[in-house]
């Protein structure tokens, strides 16, 4: 990208923290929040291990619980432009990533989610428009390309970038029970359901100076790809479409001076994403500093879904804010069941 596209502020709700900052710091001291869920079990009786948030009633799921999640984070992202005066009133479009659809998750209640969160009320901005993506892990990243090119163009000044996901729906529980998806006794390959919300604020260097907000990051790369050999078919994955997606991020770096010095991806548990993954490094080495070395925040918070891009970001900011980062340029990435596959990188040395 030629035109700075920049993170200015970032907003998270996870089972680990009811912020950006907690939940980060909880993720560097390698807290888990899984627990067993209050009442629901698996197919062999025993109660599921989740990753689920310690404020919001268990007995409160679908799209309910997604809006709190989503609303949480949304005035987190926006409390950076509080006390601004009428300069800070900007009307934003929102971008939000939401599961794909599934047992437990329908069009209707996407269509929910999207309503409620164009109503927000008690922000220093005025939402605009709410445009939905609907796919999964690899959505929110895929969001934050869209954004980052459409602000690169000219097209928009800033944008709201989210995702939202929770898989405490019975429905949902019982499909990854079924697909042995679900970590517990009967499984070996699966992961832990988690939930969270994370939302990014894309901006244009010029708006961001003329509104003295910090460049947290820089978005350096965005890209989408698609894997034709997805998760839950008979055919092998070799990784071919996460390797094409990856480089198409890091391929402007050049190594050996210039490489990625920090992973943060979705692996959860699953064989298939590590391989996947495995695939990927075997091919590309050369532009990381070392690629099996990555952060899979899912072994804390468990699989966020849909929410995984967006906090993936809030996490590299993070790292580089409070001075433990591994150097300036994080590749995120993340994978989804249907085959779209997503990677970005971010520069934060300076940004």
């Amino acid at each position: 990208m030629t035109a700075a596209v920049h993170i200015v502020a970032t907003g998270a709700r996870t089972p680990l923290g009811r912020g950006a900052a907690s939940s980060a710091a909880a993720i560097r001291a390698t807290i888990s929040a899984v627990r067993a869920h209050p009442f629901l079990v698996d197919q062999v009786g025993e109660l599921m291990p989740v990753a689920i948030d310690p404020e919001l009633d268990p007995q409160v799921m679908g799209p309910e619980r997604l809006i709190g999640l989503t609303r949480s984070a949304l005035h987190e992202v926006c409390a950076s432009l509080e006390g601004g005066g009428a300069v800070h009133r900007l009307r934003l479009p929102v971008y939000l990533a939401l599961p794909e659809f599934r047992p437990g998750f329908s069009e209707q209640d996407a269509s929910t989610v999207q309503l409620a969160l164009a109503e927000s009320h008690g922000l220093p901005v005025d939402v605009s428009a709410v445009r939905v993506f609907a796919g999964g892990h690899a959505a929110g990243l895929a969001a934050i390309e869209g954004a980052a090119r459409r602000i690169q163009r000219g097209e928009l000044e800033a944008c709201l970038v989210g995702g939202v996901d929770s898989y405490c729906q019975p429905d949902t529980i019982e499909w990854l029970d079924e697909n042995r998806q679900l970590a517990g006794t009967v499984s070996r390959s699966a992961f832990v359901p988690g939930e969270g919300a994370g939302f990014c604020l894309l901006m244009a260097g010029p708006l961001r100076e003329r509104l003295g907000l910090p460049a947290l990051a820089r978005v350096v790369a965005g890209t989408v790809g698609r894997e034709n050999h997805p998760i839950k078919t008979s055919t092998p994955c070799l990784g071919e479409g996460l390797t094409a997606t990856v480089h198409e991020a890091v391929k402007t770096l050049r190594p050996p001076t210039e490489t990625v010095n920090e992973v943060i991806c979705d692996v959860n548990g699953e064989r298939y994403r590590g391989e996947e993954w495995g695939f990927v490094c075997l091919r590309i080495p050369e532009y990381f500093d070392d690629p099996a070395a990555y952060l899979s925040p899912a072994d804390c918070w468990g699989d966020v879904g849909a929410a995984s891009g967006p906090l993936f970001a809030m996490l590299a900011c993070q790292a580089a804010s409070r001075g433990y980062s591994k150097g300036p340029l994080t590749l995120l990435w993340a994978s989804s069941e249907s085959g779209l596959r997503s990677a970005a990188v971010l520069d934060t040395g300076g940004a």
